[in-house]
């Protein structure tokens, strides 16, 4: 079960431009996390990110805004998708995911069809994604 309510297990799949360092703190919170070097996708593109994504029912974190909301939009359902806006240092990476989880945990641990979204201030938004006629890109 992942921290907070319990109500549900999110796996995170942390993208190749963020620390590796993110998973010690979502496993810290109870949480199971991988990256996608440990996982030998390294390099791989986008979209074959995307299938091991869906097909492992993983959120999806990165800091890779403009191609994964495009790349989401087409899903109609997904684990979520959390992007650390900012191109940030370790520590601040580690921060900024901190804050993202503090916000995961209180709203309930389910991150089923949402964007989780973390500014440069650590201030947190939480949406449905895709959005019905949103322009997000």
């Amino acid at each position: 079960m992942g921290a907070g309510t319990g109500t549900a297990l999110i796996r995170f799949l942390v993208d190749e431009c963020l620390s590796t360092d993110l998973l010690v703190e979502a496993y810290a919170r109870g949480f199971e996390a991988h990256h996608v070097n440990t996982l030998g996708l390294r390099s791989a593109s986008d979209r074959a990110l995307m299938v091991q994504i869906i097909g492992g029912d993983f959120t999806f974190v990165t800091n890779n805004r403009r191609d994964f909301l495009r790349l989401y939009r087409i899903v109609d359902v997904h684990a979520g998708l959390l992007i650390i806006i900012p191109s940030v240092d370790t520590k601040q990476q580690i921060a900024l995911f901190s804050a993202a989880l503090d916000a995961i945990a209180a709203a309930g641990d389910d991150l089923t069809g949402e964007l989780v979204e973390v500014g440069p201030d650590g201030t947190v938004t939480i949406t449905r994604y895709p959005s019905v006629g949103g322009n997000d890109l």
